[in-house]
């Protein structure tokens, strides 16, 4: 908009000296009809400046506003992921939310082309999956622990400004709306207005991102993919000579092809790719092709620690009850690759 309004005011200055010289040789009276128009618009801005500059500021903060929205969701999907990886940790299965994430690779959550391309949410769920997959861990639970409330992803910090924008836009709002509703119109306080707009949309912003991003929409993604929304896959089933791995490291290459055309289109270039440039593209998925040495002995441990955590269970370990469970045991059915 500030370009166009530059372009405008250029050719308006230009049309000036122009429409005098046309007048001069040619004998119409184009200046002064100029010279008309350029006074009424002289009395238009000079009655109607301050709601010109209140209309013009207005947009200025709130044209994209949409932004604040997408960047909550993205750091609220970001937070969330590490979160779960710390209630997976001393468990032998990988958390089913990045299982989904390799299997199905995360996007921008903005529609724009640039931001699609230069997202490295995906670059950061395989390199945590990537330092984690060799690791010999042992383990100590065969449950997660609960998860903490959804505000922990948000930010306190987050949650704070939201309050307080929320809270400055309804007290100023209604302390002027109450006392006189004209003071909007015909005193300083409708100077405000790009202020209360701006803080009211992106309370607005604030409020769909973090609705966006409940765990009850995440649970009902995982629920449609695997059939439960905490599935217990082990870390080994994602190894590259099991079929999820197989298919984690298609989903990888497509991924990488994709970004990379996507790239090559931004920089005017060939959409065939032949080298991959684009610094946000996902390491490989694993430390190295080969296989560690001790694989073979991970089921075998597995199996000897899952029992011996049964023995002890009914009389050290008291096992949390899931909403959808009715009784102590756990559930080591696992869905068939």
């Amino acid at each position: 908009m500030l370009s166009k309004t530059k372009m405008v005011i250029f050719w308006a200055v230009i049309a000036y000296p122009a429409t005098w010289f046309l007048q001069v040789v040619f004998k119409i009276p184009i200046f002064n009809e100029y010279k008309e128009i350029l006074g009424l618009f002289y009395t238009a801005f000079y009655s109607w400046w301050d709601w010109m500059l209140i209309a013009l500021f207005s947009y200025l903060v709130t044209r994209n506003i949409v932004n604040i929205k997408y960047e909550t969701m993205e750091k609220i999907r970001s937070n969330r992921l590490v979160t779960e990886m710390e209630r997976w940790l001393e468990t032998p299965y990988i958390p089913p939310i990045m299982a989904y994430y390799l299997i199905n690779p995360p996007q921008a959550v903005s529609t724009d082309i640039r931001r699609v391309v230069n997202n490295r949410f995906y670059q950061r769920v395989i390199t945590f999956f990537r330092d984690r997959i060799y690791i010999n861990a042992s383990f100590s639970s065969l449950d997660p622990l609960e998860r903490d409330s959804n505000i922990k992803n948000i930010g306190y910090k987050d949650l704070a400004t939201l309050i307080a924008a929320f809270s400055f836009v309804l007290g100023w709002f209604g302390a002027i709306t109450l006392t006189d509703p004209s003071k909007w119109v015909y005193c300083w306080e409708r100077f405000s207005i790009p202020l209360v707009l701006y803080l009211s949309l992106y309370t607005s912003m604030k409020l769909q991102a973090i609705m966006e991003m409940r765990y009850s929409k995440l649970d009902k993604v995982l629920k449609k993919h695997f059939g439960e929304a905490e599935p217990h896959y082990r870390w080994r089933e994602f190894f590259p000579d099991q079929p999820k791995g197989e298919t984690l490291l298609l989903a990888w290459r497509a991924e990488c092809e994709k970004r990379q055309r996507y790239t090559n289109m931004l920089q005017g270039g060939h959409m065939e790719v032949q080298h991959y440039s684009n610094p946000a593209l996902a390491p490989y998925p694993y430390p190295s092709q080969e296989l560690p040495h001790w694989v073979d002995e991970l089921d075998k441990y597995y199996d000897e620690k899952k029992d011996s955590m049964a023995k002890l269970e009914p009389k050290t370990i008291p096992i949390k009850k899931k909403s959808n469970q009715q009784n102590n045991v756990v559930n080591f059915k696992r869905k068939p690759s």
